[in-house]
């Protein structure tokens, strides 16, 4: 397979894009990444993406390491294993079109709560029942769509910034290789999509380092609300993905 056509030069570029989202929000790889090469390299789904938000979350986390909340990530996590195992095993059964519907739809009311709670004066505090949720759903979305990270980023939006981005890094770390694990037992991982990921690393990491300097001028209000505005556009798209 030729790696310089026009559509590996603009599918890095995109990674590029996304890779300094997800650095400067915590949250945006897989909601930009994963609905533009559906369309232009749908290869790249599931496995290479996932392995792509893999190397993205890896280099958050060490950035970052200092902020951590692990007692949230394990509540995370613990919901995101049972799900995960049960959307590979599930893929090519149920109709991935209806549940991505229904994981947009989840994702848009998810939002529209969070800024009725704001415009109230109120503020969503994480808590281990919403993470161990939240878990659930993220781990259903990540395996099947490659997009799992807006229900923790929803929950996680008035934490502080960097405790935002390291948590959801390390969540992206452990709980894409149980995704990556899940689709390996049934198959549908290999050397192949290792190599195709491999192969967008490198801008991937140019767009992660861009992000730094950004993410440290982010005022921690606009945070929340680019973190809004991220898990809605990655709903819409996705939504849009399916209905078209």
């Amino acid at each position: 397979m030729p790696f310089f056509t026009q559509d590996w030069l603009i599918a890095g570029a995109v990674i590029a894009v996304a890779a300094c989202l997800q650095g400067t929000g915590g949250i945006g790889f897989g909601m930009v990444a994963a609905p533009v090469m559906a369309i232009l390299m749908p290869e790249l789904l599931p496995g290479p993406m996932l392995l792509l938000g893999l190397m993205v979350a890896v280099l958050a986390v060490t950035r970052e390491r200092a902020a951590l909340d692990p007692k949230g990530l394990g509540f995370a996590l613990a919901g995101r294993l049972p799900t995960s195992i049960a959307a590979a095993t599930l893929i090519g059964i149920l109709p991935v079109r209806d549940l991505s519907i229904v994981f947009a739809l989840v994702i848009l009311g998810g939002v529209a709560i969070s800024v009725t709670v704001s415009l109230r004066g109120r503020r969503i505090v994480p808590s281990p029942g919403k993470l161990f949720a939240a878990g659930l759903v993220s781990g259903f979305m990540g395996t099947i769509t490659s997009v799992g990270t807006p229900p923790i980023a929803l929950v996680y939006q008035n934490a502080d910034a960097a405790a935002l981005r390291a948590t959801i890094g390390a969540y992206l770390v452990a709980g894409t290789l149980i995704s990556i694990g899940a689709l390996a037992a049934v198959g549908r991982f290999g050397l192949h999509d290792l190599a195709l990921g491999a192969w967008l690393a490198l801008p991937l990491a140019a767009g992660f380092w861009v992000s730094g300097p950004l993410a440290a001028r982010l005022p921690r209000n606009a945070m929340r609300w680019l973190v809004l505005a991220l898990s809605a556009a990655a709903a819409g798209l996705l939504l849009v993905k399916q209905v078209i």
